[in-house]
């Protein structure tokens, strides 16, 4: 799962913070009433989501809600083929539901992911955590002709709405997203890049975007099954975002690079005292 913070779509750029306005208005197609609305038991038309009946309000009336109203801002607001259009309908609709915060970190990662893209022109690559799309619209942009990307997202809902947004973006052919885990969708991944099982394929560029936690149990996974090897590169981001809880997981991915034989840190950025965006490159041979 992509930032679980629910911020894995906040990159503003200057354009989208133009379109914003005052910082209290709302961007385009979005109704400050729909924002600030009460929870409670309401129409799911309203919100996007259904409100189970009870005393209790339930989880799903937060969790769900603000990713729909994100997709139909982004309908709304933004031009359908145009991926550029789609990106900044949704750096605004972040930017306005998180005050700004956090966005000078968001977009230096957003900066280093496209010239990484750009440097490496990978063919084939792989994001752990899709939440809404947006990293995945970002690398699909730079990708070369004929490059692919496999995005694999834990929970199916997050999972469809990004599938519309990329579909709506015009990338849905360069793009394939999985719902599921690494270890539960292991299989796939590696139908999807060598459908032929005789010819061993290894991604060029891996992307770990969800849970922090996760960053080096996944990728030693996938180094098992020979999916990143010799050449690879791999970018991981510590940077706990508004809306995230502040842990310690996931701050042990640079001290695995750093005391690894096979990977050489090739960039690092600090955002935070002990957290950061680390790009990395398999550059052991075997």
């Amino acid at each position: 799962m992509a930032s679980r913070g629910m911020v894995s779509s906040c990159l503003r750029s200057s354009r989208s913070l133009a379109s914003l306005g005052r910082p209290h208005q709302p961007p385009q197609g979005m109704s400050l009433p729909m924002l600030h609305r009460p929870r409670g038991i309401v129409h799911a038309e309203t919100v996007g989501t259904v409100v189970r009946i009870g005393r209790e309000q339930h989880w799903a009336s937060w969790m769900y809600g603000r990713e729909r109203q994100l997709l139909v801002h982004v309908v709304k607001s933004a031009q359908e083929g145009d991926p550029d259009s789609v990106m900044e309908s949704m750096n605004s609709f972040w930017a306005y539901h998180f005050g700004m915060s956090g966005t000078d970190s968001w977009q230096t990662r957003g900066e280093v992911l496209d010239n990484v893209i750009k440097d490496k022109a990978p063919q084939k690559c792989l994001e752990l955590g899709t939440y809404c799309g947006y990293s995945a619209l970002r690398i699909a942009k730079h990708l070369p002709e004929g490059g692919q990307l496999v995005s694999i997202e834990v929970d199916p809902l997050f999972g469809a709405i990004a599938t519309k947004i990329v579909e709506y973006a015009g990338y849905s052919s360069k793009v394939k997203i999985l719902t599921g885990t690494v270890a539960t969708k292991l299989h796939r991944i590696e139908e999807l890049i060598s459908p032929d099982p005789s010819t061993q394929i290894k991604y060029d560029f891996v992307l770990c975007d969800h849970s922090k936690e996760q960053f080096v149990p996944d990728l030693k996974i996938l180094e098992k099954a020979n999916l990143v090897g010799p050449g690879t590169v791999v970018m991981g981001d510590t940077t706990v975002y508004p809306g995230e809880t502040s842990s310690e997981a996931g701050k042990d991915l640079l001290t695995y690079f750093v005391s690894s034989n096979k990977f050489a840190v090739k960039h690092h950025v600090s955002t935070e005292a002990t957290s950061g965006i680390t790009v990395s490159e398999w550059c052991h041979l075997p």
